[in-house]
């Protein structure tokens, strides 16, 4: 009786160990489908960023670099140079840019403004759909244009509607010859 009694504690044993590895099995099988979905998750991408407005930056405005003035003299030929880059920060691509260069009137009416331009470059290939751009415009300042003080602004703006602004001001004066 006692060797039957220490046969079936074994065999129960065994099966006991059985069903724990068994057991211990399924149940790192469970933590392991658990945590496949945090996993995953944290590979994927995190939320795209379309709210960051796009940045310009070394912005100059005035007679040809290197030596840059912001004093221009009126006399035929002149001209306004225009340099900047810009960059998408969010995940977007830059779009379009804007120019603009106007005088301050005595009048202080902005329907007196004369505007040496005031145009949006929505169609040029080495901006629209880049990451990264450089624009370099030569302007023509027209004949009539008043002598005193213009507002230079260049807005950029991004696929997402987002848009950046710099400005700067310019002095064109009589030429003294």
């Amino acid at each position: 009786m006692i060797k039957h009694y220490i046969r079936s504690t074994q065999i129960l044993s065994d099966k006991g160990c059985q069903n724990q590895s068994t057991m211990k099995k399924m149940i790192e099988t469970l933590a392991m489908l658990l945590l496949v979905p945090f996993v995953m998750s944290s590979c994927e991408k995190d939320d795209t960023d379309t709210t960051t407005p796009p940045e310009i930056y070394e912005f100059a405005a005035g007679t040809h670099p290197p030596n840059v003035n912001d004093t221009i003299v009126h006399k035929p030929g002149a001209e306004i140079i225009v340099d900047f880059n810009a960059r998408s920060v969010n995940d977007g691509r830059l779009d379009a840019y804007h120019i603009e260069i106007h005088d301050h009137p005595e009048s202080g009416n902005p329907a007196d403004e004369y505007k040496i331009i005031d145009e949006r470059f929505d169609d040029d290939l080495n901006f629209k759909g880049l990451r990264n751009a450089s624009v370099h415009k030569h302007l023509a300042i027209p004949g009539e244009a008043p002598l005193g003080e213009y507002h230079v602004e260049v807005i950029v703006i991004d696929e997402y509607g987002n848009s950046t602004m710099v400005d700067k001001l310019l002095y064109l004066v009589e030429d003294n010859k």
